[in-house]
């Protein structure tokens, strides 16, 4: 049952980042972190690396080609056509590097790491660490949104 239910709360997830507009072209320089460490949905969008571990479902896409896309562990490995690599059961950890890459886990026991340009966010009951401040996960409404980028080089 729990399954399900995440399955579909991250299908209407990734139903609406499909209709997010565009970044700025002001898009600020330098490279961003973050560390998190929960049990919900974490959705990470950018340019740059991301390692994580924990137990649930998770997908992977790489819209810029050519991206490191490592997964050791349990689960049930799909692709889809449109691009999405997806994880069914995933019970291990993923290494994920590129230009354009779009990383969603939704599960339990998450800890994650990331490091480059671009965006974050998280749902459920956790704690998060970056060099803008550390927080807590929501779990109501849009979660909490963090902006993965440094100060203008």
């Amino acid at each position: 049952m729990l399954r399900k239910v995440l399955t579909l709360i991250v299908v209407a997830m990734v139903a609406m980042l499909a209709v997010v507009p565009a970044v700025s072209a002001q898009e600020p320089q330098g490279i961003g972190s973050l560390s998190a460490q929960g049990d919900g949905i974490a959705i990470l969008m950018g340019k740059g690396t991301v390692d994580l571990s924990g137990n649930g479902v998770l997908w992977i896409m790489d819209k810029g080609g050519g991206a490191v896309i490592e997964v050791t562990g349990y689960g049930q490995k799909k692709e889809f056509p449109d691009g999405w690599l997806q994880y069914a059961g995933f019970h291990g950890e993923a290494h994920v590097e590129g230009s354009r890459i779009a990383v969603i886990v939704a599960g339990v026991d998450i800890e994650l790491t990331a490091e480059g340009r671009g965006r974050a966010r998280l749902w459920g009951h956790g704690s998060y660490q970056s060099p803008d401040g550390d927080g807590e996960w929501k779990a109501t409404g849009v979660g909490v949104h963090i902006r993965l980028a440094g100060p203008p080089e």
